[in-house]
């Protein structure tokens, strides 16, 4: 089980703090165990950090950022956006796959630090697997 010892220290698995997967709106940190036990082994197999810039969103908030309004995928908390670019992008994606991730969505061009690969798992009845990049 993920949550006894890691809530204890902030922590929702060994790489992943609530902090930074808590909806930036209202502080709410809803993420779905299953994801977060999916999201860690994805962690695992990269080898290296990665850097959460979007986990749950409460759909008042989600509404407000969103396109997919007050029931897109970050209100599930089964979806994740890692900041990443480069090579390192087509790697997480491969891994993320492997690991069962149906929905990926891309979002590499501009500043550096606004580049993200989307992950969610979701399922029916969101038409899976499906990809799409974000202008």
């Amino acid at each position: 089980m993920l949550f006894g010892f890691y809530m204890a220290n902030k922590y929702l698995t060994k790489n992943f703090t609530v902090d930074e997967l808590k909806c930036r709106g209202t502080g709410i940190c809803d993420m779905s165990p299953s994801f977060l036990e999916r999201l860690q082994l994805i962690r695992d197999d990269f080898g290296r950090p990665l850097n959460p810039s979007s986990g749950f969103r409460a759909p008042e908030w989600n509404e407000k950022v969103s396109s997919t309004g007050r029931t897109g995928p970050h209100t599930t908390g089964h979806a994740v956006d890692i900041q990443i670019f480069g090579a390192e992008a087509l790697e997480l994606i491969k891994i993320a796959q492997a690991h069962g991730i149906t929905g990926i969505g891309f979002k590499l061009h501009g500043p550096r630090e606004k580049r993200f690969i989307h992950l969610d798992d979701l399922t029916a009845p969101h038409p899976r697997p499906n990809s799409w990049s974000y202008t």
